[in-house]
C-alpha cells in the first residue's frame, strides 16, 4: 500500500482536495454570476470560497494529508477564486465604466495575485507552515475587492480603482507578515474578525467596513507582537546553547 502523501491515489487526500474542488466551483460560478450582473450573489459565493480555502488546509493537517499535490491544487483554486473571479467581478460591477483604465487595473490585480501565489509555492514547504509570510495573502486582498463591490453605490470609481491597486501592490510587496497559527489570543481575534466580516457582508456600509478594517489592523498588531516575543525566545535559546557550547 502506497502511503506517500504526495500520491494522488492516497485516499487521505480526498477530503481536503474535495474541499478545494468546492472552492474552485464557487469561484467559477461566481464568474458566471458576475457576467449575469448578479454581483451580490457573486460576492456571497466568494465569501464561501474563503471559508473553504481555510477549511481545506486545516483538514489536510488534521488528517496528516498535506502534500505538494494539495498545495498546487490549492494555489490553482486561489488563482481562480481570489484572483480571476474578484478581478472580473470588480471590473464588471465598478471599473467597466472607468475606461480605459478599468480593464488595466483589474488585470494588474490578477497578475499580482498569480505572482504572489507563485512566489508562495516556491518559498514554502507544503508540509509545514512557516512563522512568516511575504506580502498580503491573496484571499485577504480579494475580500477587500468584494467589499468594494458590495459598496459600489457608496464609493466613487476612482476610489475603487485605487483600492484595487493598493492591494495588488501589497500582495507582491516584500512586507513580512507573521503567519497566523496555533491556539492563542490572535486566533481568538481572527474568529471575531470573521464575525465582523460576516456582519459587513450582511450590512455593507462605512461603519461596518471601518470596524472590520480596524479590527484587522489590531489582529496584525497582536500577531506582530506575538511574533517578536517568539523571536526573542529563540534568540535567548540560541545564546544559551552557544554559552554551553563554549563551556564544553
Amino acid at each position: 500500500m502506497n502511503r506517500n502523501p504526495d500520491n494522488p491515489r492516497n485516499y487521505r487526500l480526498l477530503a481536503p482536495n474535495g474541499v478545494t474542488a468546492a472552492n474552485i466551483s464557487c469561484g467559477f460560478i461566481s464568474l458566471i454570476m458576475a457576467a449575469d450582473q448578479r454581483f451580490d450573489m457573486a460576492v456571497y459565493l466568494l465569501v464561501l470560497a474563503i471559508f473553504l480555502d481555510t477549511l481545506d488546509g486545516n483538514i489536510a493537517r488534521w488528517l496528516g494529508a498535506t502534500s505538494e499535490f494539495g498545495q498546487e491544487m490549492d494555489s490553482f483554486s486561489d488563482a481562480l477564486s481570489f484572483g480571476a473571479a474578484p478581478a472580473f467581478l470588480v471590473y464588471e460591477a465598478v471599473l467597466k465604466g472607468f475606461q480605459p483604465l478599468g480593464l488595466a487595473v483589474a488585470l494588474v490585480y490578477l497578475l499580482c495575485a498569480v505572482f504572489r501565489l507563485t512566489r508562495f509555492n516556491l518559498t514554502t514547504d507544503a508540509h509545514s507552515k512557516g512563522p512568516r509570510t511575504t506580502g498580503v495573502p491573496v484571499p485577504v486582498a480579494a475580500s477587500y475587492l468584494m467589499a468594494a463591490v458590495l459598496m459600489r453605490d457608496q464609493m466613487p470609481r476612482s476610489w475603487v480603482a485605487l483600492l484595487v491597486l493598493l492591494f495588488a501592490g501589497l500582495m507582491v510587496s516584500r512586507l513580512r507578515l507573521p503567519n497566523i497559527k496555533g491556539r492563542n489570543i490572535v486566533t481568538a481575534m481572527i474568529f471575531v474578525g470573521i464575525i465582523n466580516y460576516l456582519v459587513f457582508v450582511a450590512k455593507p456600509g462605512w461603519k461596518t467596513a471601518g470596524w472590520w478594517t480596524g479590527w484587522n489592523i489590531l489582529i496584525l498588531l497582536a500577531a506582530w507582537i506575538q511574533d517578536r516575543r517568539l523571536v526573542g525566545r529563540e534568540d535567548e535559546s540560541t545564546e544559551v546553547e552557544e554559552r554551553e557550547g563554549e563551556r564544553t
